[in-house]
């Protein structure tokens, strides 16, 4: 099975430059569509779906008060984010899927910290690369308010089985900064308290706050937050998702 990896290793931008080139913006439109040329043995209700289905106006989503609150506090929630046919379209995605065993940064999977399995998104994933544009629009947001400096964005399915979690853990690990906002969509319809799962992030104060993985819900906030997921008890689909400084590098793809 091919293996897809995360490009946190490689970087065009060192931690030391202050100075972000070509951040999203209206000069730098993020791309919109999928290459379809590529694309092979994709079922047809995901021909079905359209660039339009998942637009989200994130400047009337993103009140002064919500954009106070990111700065702030380093972290906000968004609810109800896409059209019912988006949602479903990428509960579906995540239901078909090949997934693999999830990797620490330094390429060692180390299970007693992390559990879930995930798939990186592509362009042969159509609901889910629509998410990822929709993602980029946010980001041309957040740059345009901001002035986050945010060049593109990737972002992954993730799926935690019944019993597993992912330890207290930073997006920015060993001092790196590549990754600026980070952000968990998720896809469980009517998940309950006792499901366990919530996302637990410690704001910029100290303070640790409990956030259940509602369907539709978006959470927000900067990559250098300590946060953790704890266990679940049902298992747990969601799509994590990074907003990055550096330059964009191509997915190694090793068979």
């Amino acid at each position: 099975m091919t293996e897809i990896i995360s490009n946190l290793d490689v970087t065009g931008l060192s931690s030391t430059e202050l100075t972000i080139d070509n951040p999203i913006g209206h000069d730098n439109p993020p791309l919109l569509t999928p290459n379809i040329n590529d694309v092979t043995d994709i079922p047809l209700t995901q021909h079905a779906l359209q660039l339009s289905d998942f637009d989200v106006n994130w400047e009337d989503r993103l009140t002064d008060i919500q954009l106070d609150q990111l700065v702030n506090n380093g972290w906000i929630i968004i609810d109800d984010v896409f059209k019912c046919k988006a949602l479903l379209a990428l509960q579906a995605e995540s239901g078909f899927i090949d997934y693999r065993d999830a990797q620490l940064t330094t390429g060692i999977r180390v299970s007693d910290i992390r559990g879930d399995k995930i798939r990186w998104i592509t362009p042969d994933l159509f609901a889910g690369y629509y998410y990822l544009q929709s993602i980029n629009e946010l980001a041309l947001t957040l740059n345009r308010s901001l002035f986050a400096g945010i060049r593109h964005s990737e972002a992954h399915y993730a799926c935690y089985p019944i019993g597993f979690g992912y330890h207290w853990h930073s997006d920015n690990p060993a001092g790196r900064n590549e990754r600026v906002i980070s952000a968990v969509f998720y896809l469980n319809d009517e998940w309950a308290t006792s499901d366990g799962g919530a996302l637990e992030v410690v704001d910029n104060h100290g303070k640790p706050h409990n956030v259940m993985p509602v369907a539709n819900r978006l959470i927000i906030f900067d990559s250098n937050l300590q946060h953790q997921v704890q266990i679940a008890h049902r298992q747990r689909y969601s799509i994590a998702t990074w907003m990055r400084r550096d330059g964009l590098v191509p997915f190694i793809e090793d068979s």
